[in-house]
Order: C-alpha cells, then structure tokens, then sequence
C-alpha cells in the first residue's frame, strides 16, 4: 500500500498562500491551465518546482530540489503558527491592552503648565 504526500494551502507570514508538499514551502508563479509553484529557496539556488491542476488536488510534474534545501515533515504546522501569530503575545484589535504596556496619561499640551 502506498502513501500517498499530502498537498496543504497555507497562509504565509506576508498574508500571501504557500503550497507545502512533502516537507517542503512553493511560491504561486504563475496560473494558466496549471499552476506552477516555485520551491520557497530558489533565491538560494534551489529549482524544485512544482506544477498542480488548477484546483490543486493534484501533482502533475515536479523538479527536483538541490541537496542543501532542507526538508522539514512539519512545516505546515509551523507556517501556520507563524501566521496566526499563535504562540506570540499578538495585540489584535479588540483584545485588552495588558496593563503593563498601559502608560499613563501627561498633559494634553505639555509646552503649557
């Protein structure tokens, strides 16, 4: 029986959508009749690449990546704790201010005493 690798959307720390297969991070470059996904490295010289259907529940053809990109089973997970900022004391609007970064109030006008 054979396992099939399992294709997650997540949302990046930009707000932007990322493809993780395989342990690995892709950028959308382009989306035609297929979209095409760059490995998220390729500034360091990686060419993995991938190409899904449009609805990207399928894989159609990939490259392969450069032995230094490193592979990591749980990066979806931690792409989305980085992008919902959970684990992070994040202000959000409508969260209480806590009360040590309160200050307290000084003079409307402090040039006049």
């Amino acid at each position: 029986m054979s396992v099939v690798p399992e294709i997650r959307l997540v949302q990046n720390r930009c707000g932007g959508t990322s493809l993780v297969y395989e342990g690995r991070a892709y950028k959308l470059k382009r989306a035609a009749r297929k979209k095409y996904w760059r490995c998220s490295q390729d500034k360091k010289g990686c060419g993995g690449a991938v190409w899904t259907n449009l609805d990207v529940t399928t894989v159609i053809k990939r490259n392969d990546h450069i032995e230094s990109c490193p592979v990591d089973e749980h990066l979806a997970y931690k792409m989305e704790k980085r992008a919902t900022g959970k684990g992070r004391d994040v202000w959000a609007p409508g969260k209480a201010i806590p009360k040590t970064a309160q200050s307290s109030p000084g003079p409307a006008n402090p040039g006049t005493v």
